[in-house]
This record gives structure tokens, C-alpha cells and sequence, in this order.
């Protein structure tokens, strides 16, 4: 099942899928799949986001009967433009998910309107997750995101999806990494989702140069 969304979001983004004996960009635990695809997907072209995306689905991704239905992580690798305001990723994340879904269901269910998706981020005071070195990114913020959208891969039912969202700047670059889930916060798989986060945002930020002091006159 989850090489089957995977290849759906390849073919859909236009992207290129990370070969099976490749490592993937993001580490995950066993039996997570993934992927590498074009931003902006073709699915949703009107995106002002440009880059890549890397996925890395739980393996109930595609079963609703599991507890990892619909949850996975992401990195969205970016230009340095536009800037990662609160109002743009509320745009760029609502054209992603109802460009996908209208893609997905390609008409099949015809009352579903992904116009009328809702979106509310709320940014986060949070300080426990790992985080870029302050001295060399920008532009830091965290927000708790919930979609309500239709999922239209397996159910093609109403969902609500709660999203924690991590955006900076560095090295003239912009990043946003998301981890996605349906369930509630003190679930298991908001662990495995958060180690994911945090071992991507350790990664940068072993990969950002020593901040030098001048030195004293």
C-alpha cells in the first residue's frame, strides 16, 4: 500500500521516486517508505514553492484499521523566496492538499469540494524540539496546524488532520519539515514522527559552518 502512494505522488508530482536500494533523504525506522519529489507537484502546480519534498510514510499509511493511518513526515527543501510568512505556508499547504485530493479522487466523488478545505495554524511556543542553530538560521517558527479535508486515498471520507510545522532559513535556503497525523498528540506514532524531525533537524544543523567570534581589538 504504501508503494502505491508512492508512485501515486510520483506520477502525480512529476518527481522522481527514491530507488528502493537507495538510502532515503530522511531516516525512519523500519518499514517506512518514501520518496523525493518536484515542488511544485503536478498536482499542484499554482504553488509558489519551488524545490523538493522529501517523504517518509509510516507503513499503515494506506489502512485505516491502523494506527499509522495517513501519518508521515516531510521536508520541503526550498528557494529563498518567497518567505516562509505564517500567511504563505497557510496558502501553499491548502493548494497542496486540495490540488492532491482533486488529483486523487479525479471526480469519483463528485460532492466532495476541496475549496471549501479548512485550514488553522496556530503558532507554537514550543521549545522541545531540536532546532537549526539559531546563529546560522532565520526566520524560525513552529505552528500546530488542523486540516479538514476529505483523505482520498483509501477512505475518501472526511479527515481531520493535525500537522506540527517547523519553518527557517539557512545558507540561502528556505525548509519546512511537517509531521502528519489524523491522531491525537499523545499517540505512539507522534514519537516515531518526532525522532524523524529531529534526527533531519540535527543533520542540518551539524551541517551549518562554526559561528567564528571576531576576535578582541
Amino acid at each position: 500500500m504504501i508503494r502505491m502512494i508512492a508512485v501515486s505522488l510520483l506520477l502525480l508530482g512529476s518527481g522522481t521516486m527514491a530507488d528502493e536500494q537507495s538510502p532515503f533523504a530522511l531516516a525512519a525506522p523500519t518499514g517506512w517508505g518514501g520518496e523525493t519529489i518536484s515542488l511544485p507537484p503536478g498536482f499542484a502546480p499554482d504553488m509558489k514553492l519551488k524545490g523538493v519534498e522529501h517523504i517518509r510514510f509510516a507503513p499503515g499509511m494506506m489502512r485505516p484499521e491502523s494506527g499509522s493511518f495517513f501519518c508521515y513526515a516531510f521536508a520541503f527543501e526550498l528557494a529563498v523566496k518567497p518567505d516562509l510568512t505564517e500567511a504563505v505556508v497557510h496558502d501553499e499547504f491548502l493548494k497542496y492538499y486540495s490540488g492532491l485530493c482533486t488529483a486523487v479522487l479525479r471526480g469519483q466523488v463528485p460532492d466532495v469540494d476541496p475549496s471549501k478545505f479548512k485550514l488553522k495554524l496556530q503558532q507554537s511556543k514550543s521549545e522541545a524540539t531540536a532546532s537549526p542553530d539559531k546563529n546560522a538560521a532565520t526566520g524560525l517558527a513552529r505552528y500546530d496546524g488542523a486540516l479538514n479535508w476529505v483523505e482520498p486515498f483509501a477512505t475518501k471520507k472526511a479527515q481531520k488532520l493535525h500537522l506540527e510545522i517547523q519553518t527557517w532559513s539557512s545558507k540561502g535556503r528556505n525548509y519546512i519539515f511537517a509531521c502528519v497525523s489524523p491522531q491525537a498528540k499523545d499517540a505512539d506514532i507522534w514519537k516515531q514522527l518526532h525522532r524523524i524531525r529531529d534526527d533531519y533537524l540535527q543533520k542540518q544543523k551539524a551541517a551549518q559552518p562554526p559561528v567564528t567570534k571576531p576576535e578582541s581589538e
